[in-house]
């Protein structure tokens, strides 16, 4: 087998890379910049283009660029290079950022996103799954994963594990929202896995359960050999306070709970990491 790879020095495509050659899967890869040519040289042969590139902030010319147009001109070129498979890294902000409480979101969920990134990321999306239905020679897949945790991730993971670090405390002492995650080694190992099964359309991916974000903290505390310190601020002084921070308050006290049972039923796969120390393993791998 032999595999493009748009996107491969990044968080997530640094993990994919290494996935293939643990598998000993042959590699491309492609950068952003590539000519026609170069690109329809480089894609000829191959059986799968995997797109890992994108921009989060989700604002601006660079975030067209990167989350609209490039996955675009990356399809079309594997469709001019008859490569059979497409398989794009999306994100669960392309259906929704929030969810309600005690809600867990699938893929029937008929939503909008709410934020820049997940907008920007639906276009995205959207966009592959038109030019999908006018090249079906090369198949589609939309991998849509939570937020990526891992030792070298950035984000909120980053964020929690610094102040865990710190020991610093948090006002998430008795929260029981629920935010979904999954471990960057799981999630490439859920690429490669896709781009082997055939799978066609959009599809959540998720390897554990919804957690609180005091549980996530108190155990990224301990993975670092430090006591949790949380307290609590009660329901009103939260709601102030993520209303304060803005999208980071979400981040930390808002519901994104997601399921990811139609991929794993349609593409079933032995987790690299289980899910029981996925946060001990992003925290000391």
């Amino acid at each position: 087998m032999r595999i493009a790879v748009a996107g491969a020095t990044g968080f997530l495509g640094r993990h994919l890379v290494g996935r293939l050659a643990a598998k000993d899967v042959g590699m491309v890869p492609l950068g952003r910049t590539e000519d026609a040519a170069t690109l329809g040289q480089k894609l000829a042969g191959c059986d799968v283009l995997i797109n890992c590139a994108g921009e989060k902030s989700g604002i601006g010319p660079a975030a067209e660029d990167a989350n609209v147009a490039l996955p675009e001109s990356l399809f079309l070129a594997a469709a001019a290079a008859s490569v059979p498979a497409f398989v794009h890294v999306s994100s669960v902000a392309a259906l929704t950022g929030v969810t309600r409480a005690g809600e867990t979101v699938s893929d029937e969920y008929r939503g909008r996103p709410t934020t820049p990134y997940g907008i920007s990321k639906r276009r995205g999306d959207d966009r592959l799954l038109h030019l999908a239905s006018c090249h079906p020679a090369t198949r589609l897949t939309i991998l849509r994963p939570p937020i990526l945790i891992g030792a070298d991730a950035g984000g909120p993971f980053a964020m929690l594990r610094a102040a865990a670090r710190r020991g610093l405390p948090l006002p998430v002492g008795g929260m029981n929202n629920r935010r979904s995650i999954v471990h960057v080694d799981n999630f490439a190992a859920a690429l490669l896995a896709a781009a082997k099964a055939g799978l066609a359309g959009p599809y959540i991916v998720t390897d554990s359960a919804p957690i609180s974000t005091a549980e996530f903290y108190a155990r990224i505390s301990r993975a670092l050999g430090r006591k949790p310190r949380v307290f609590s601020i009660g329901g009103v002084g939260r709601g102030l306070l993520r209303r304060l921070i803005g999208q980071r308050g979400d981040s930390l006290f808002g519901d994104a709970a997601f399921s990811g049972e139609r991929f794993a039923k349609d593409c079933p796969l032995d987790w690299p990491v289980p899910a029981d120390s996925l946060i001990e393993r992003a925290v000391a791998p």
